[in-house]
């Protein structure tokens, strides 16, 4: 069958709005964020959601791996346009974080992040997939883990959000699903 230029071009363009469309959709069914150790920056680009103020979905942090000046973490953030001479990152949403557990093996801690700090909202151990709701209405940040008995918190934030959402992970093998946005 001979096909035109134009049907090719059209064909190719929608191969790739389907195969990216995880970026820009309202509804993402599964990214993987493996890194390597130690990196510091992850080793699969982190997926952009641009206009999001609403995300919930699963997040399962598998493992990683801890070295010295850093620990494995993922983040589901808005960031936030902060004053220069703040000593606010401007990280605004959900961090995990792979810590050692004193009775012994490491755990999974999820933090709400704002104004330049964490609190901590709950624990898990590796490899369970944990429900989220992180949302930013005017100036406050609401975040809630878990399914059967959440837990929220809230933070009133000193600088609003201004860009998009990123979903990224650090030194960890983490795994992000059934992700829905607003």
């Amino acid at each position: 069958m001979v096909r035109s230029p134009v049907v090719r071009c059209v064909a190719a363009a929608l191969m790739l709005a389907t195969t990216s469309a995880p970026a820009v959709a309202n509804a993402l069914d599964h990214w993987a964020c493996a890194t390597s150790s130690g990196s510091g920056t992850p080793a699969k680009d982190w997926v952009v959601l641009p206009g999001v103020h609403t995300v919930s979905g699963y997040i399962r942090f598998i493992d990683g791996t801890s070295g010295p000046g850093w620990q494995p973490h993922a983040a589901i953030t808005l960031r936030a346009a902060v004053p220069s001479g703040e000593e606010d990152c401007g990280c605004t949403g959900l961090m995990a974080f792979l810590i050692p557990d004193p009775d012994g093996g490491l755990k999974v801690q999820y933090e709400v992040h704002g104004n330049g700090g964490g609190e901590p909202v709950a624990q898990a151990r590796p490899g369970v997939a944990i429900t989220f709701r992180l949302s930013v209405t005017d100036d406050l940040l609401s975040v809630s883990i878990g399914k059967t008995d959440p837990v929220t918190k809230s933070v009133k934030l000193r600088y609003l959000p201004t860009g998009p959402l990123f979903l990224t992970c650090t030194s960890a093998n983490v795994e992000f699903f059934d992700i829905r946005t607003e």
